[in-house]
């Protein structure tokens, strides 16, 4: 049984935030720029946010050449470009809102490996890079073939190599610590191990249940309004929403001596992703090896993907160079059949923002300032 002083306390609020990664802190610093005297809690279920945003690779990026083409085809040149846009705007907010040195940000360009079944893409260089220019107001892939060999790459299966100077990487791990310790320096409170089971409504206000693991009983947190923030967890709370989980396997070096690259790095539509980390490397993907086990919630692994991904490391990017794996993890993102977030009104209470599709680094801060329009 709770007592005055935690009902009185600790129970009813303004807004209620579900999920305290990139999305949920986002959108509780708009709240509270918005309105100072809001009272703001976010409630997370895991120790700390347990979904993508302390569980990816790092990148800070918006798209490269192969994954560009491929949106062209799927939602149009116009729709593309302006999530490019956005992306690239989330970036530079998420950089002034934390500040360079707090997200761990630095600018050593991005690079897109070109193998021989995506050679024809090259043609598409210069068309892609006339649509960019209004954004980045100048040219932003350009060849760098010479730098194949520089970096240890097998150049004969890496027959292609595009830079991009306007991709950085970050430190999630120190970017996420220094947003959690700035929302909460402005009032939000944050409470962990708190899985909301069930939201619903009454006349006036909007309810979040969860589970006390002490009393075992059920709390039921109320506000005004309910962001949902649980990106692919999404379908927990509402059956009929249609965001698929994607699984990434993760994994990084020991310190490799004389490693010959720093920047991220592509390929394959940014299926696979790499990266270095001062002398490590870190490298993902590959979920479109087996996209079917890969939409899971499970943070499990899948071998194959993970024995694709060694492959790759040890034949490609750093042929006759002695890797050891030293830590491997898996994150869960959240996919539409478009590629694109979810921000609506699941009801007059409870505004629904997620699904970055990959992007979340990106696109969060933009499509929390969208999801805030629809409280008016």
């Amino acid at each position: 049984m709770l007592s005055f002083w935690e009902k009185n306390s600790f129970i009813d609020h303004d807004y209620i935030i579900i999920g305290s990664g990139l999305m949920g802190l986002h959108i509780a610093y708009e709240l509270i720029e918005k309105e100072p005297n809001a009272k703001v809690i976010v409630l997370e279920r895991g120790v700390f946010p347990s979904g993508a945003s302390t569980k990816n690779a790092g990148f800070a990026c918006f798209g490269s050449l192969t994954e560009i083409l491929s949106d062209f085809t799927l939602n149009g040149v116009e729709k593309t470009l302006e999530t490019i846009k956005e992306r690239y705007e989330g970036i530079e907010l998420l950089c002034q809102r934390l500040g360079k040195n707090n997200v761990g940000y630095e600018a050593n360009g991005g690079y897109e490996l070109i193998f021989e079944k995506d050679l024809h893409s090259l043609d598409k260089l210069e068309e892609v890079n006339k649509s960019l220019f209004p954004i980045f107001q100048q040219d932003v892939f350009e060849l760098v073939n010479e730098k194949i060999e520089q970096f240890g790459f097998d150049p004969d299966i890496v027959k292609a190599l595009i830079y991009n100077r306007f991709e950085g990487q970050i430190d999630s791990g120190k970017m996420m610590q220094s947003f959690l310790k700035l929302v909460s320096s402005k009032g939000v409170q944050i409470l962990t191990g708190c899985e909301v089971l069930a939201i619903h409504e009454t006349d006036s206000r909007a309810i979040a249940e969860v589970t006390h693991n002490v009393l075992k009983e059920r709390l039921c947190f109320s506000a005004k309004k309910i962001f949902v923030c649980t990106n692919a967890l999404l379908n927990m709370l509402y059956k009929e929403e249609i965001v698929k989980p994607g699984r990434g396997q993760i994994f990084v070096t020991k310190p490799i001596p004389n490693l010959p690259f720093k920047g991220v790095f592509h390929f394959d539509e940014g299926f696979y992703y790499f990266r270095n980390y001062e002398d490590r490397v870190i490298f993902g993907g590959g979920r479109n090896l087996d996209f079917i086990k890969e939409e899971s919630q499970e943070f499990e692994y899948n071998e194959m993907v993970l024995e694709n991904l060694k492959a790759i490391l040890t034949e490609v990017i750093l042929p006759h160079v002695h890797v050891e794996i030293e830590l491997q993890w898996t994150g869960i993102m959240g996919f539409t059949m478009d590629k694109n977030p979810i921000i609506k009104k699941q009801s007059d209470k409870v505004i629904v923002a997620m699904s970055c599709n990959g992007m979340g680094v990106a696109l969060t801060g933009i499509s929390a300032k969208k999801a805030l329009l629809l409280l008016d």
